[in-house]
């Protein structure tokens, strides 16, 4: 089986098939695209969406139809998880995060490697429509902070030590590939409860977040 995935580093939809990928231990190409970018993923699924997953030359998009279809031994559970009343209310708990995470990331995300001048600025465009503008996301960094903390600091409890559970699964690609992209906000610390468990993922997924910056 081929694979060979398109994705941009920073985002979680991504993070989380390369989660999973690792976890499975399935070698695959990696194509990072700019993000204005819209020629090749338009060329593959017809719409400006990544991640894109090709197997032998077949493209797939949506972050879940690709964990799915390679997770084929149902080693994640992803065809149990993805059908229960904790995957609706783990959904409900990353759009609350995922408003402070971007909120706080996103005018970081811009500055790393994998972003030139052209990119950068069509990201800025795109989102300061849906978000306002960057300065005012970082000046606004300690209401984000205040909500988030208290978020994570609940979330703890939940980690014994995966998410609600002591074997590791699917909910835990789709909770730790949400909140990675905070490590790139500077002097950001997560809970330590919470760190540790990404660490922990981390490991289980062989997972490296900076590795395609220098490709």
């Amino acid at each position: 089986m081929e694979l060979k995935l398109y994705h941009y580093v920073h985002c979680p939809f991504c993070v989380r098939v390369r989660m999973a990928l690792g976890y499975l231990e399935l070698p695959y190409v990696s194509e990072v695209l700019p993000y204005n970018d819209e020629t090749t993923p338009v060329k593959l699924c017809g719409t400006k969406m990544l991640p894109i997953l090709s197997v032998d030359g077949k493209p797939i998009n949506e972050s879940l139809d690709i964990i799915t279809a390679i997770d084929s031994n149902n080693k994640l559970r992803s065809r149990d998880l993805t059908s229960t009343k904790e995957f609706r209310h783990l959904e409900r708990l990353l759009t609350e995060l995922g408003a402070n995470v971007h909120g706080l990331a996103m005018p970081y995300w811009i500055y790393t490697a994998e972003f030139d001048t052209e990119s950068r600025s069509y990201f800025r465009n795109k989102k300061e429509i849906k978000r306002g503008p960057f300065a005012k996301l970082v000046e606004d960094r300690h209401e984000f902070e205040v909500t988030l903390m208290e978020d994570l600091t609940t979330l703890q409890i939940s980690l014994k030590p995966f998410y609600k559970s002591d074997e590791f699964s699917l909910y835990d690609i789709l909770l730790a590939s949400h909140l990675w992209g905070l490590y790139i906000v500077p002097e950001f610390q997560f809970p330590p409860g919470v760190h540790m468990y990404l660490q922990t993922v981390k490991k289980q997924c062989k997972f490296i977040y900076h590795q395609d910056f220098w490709k």
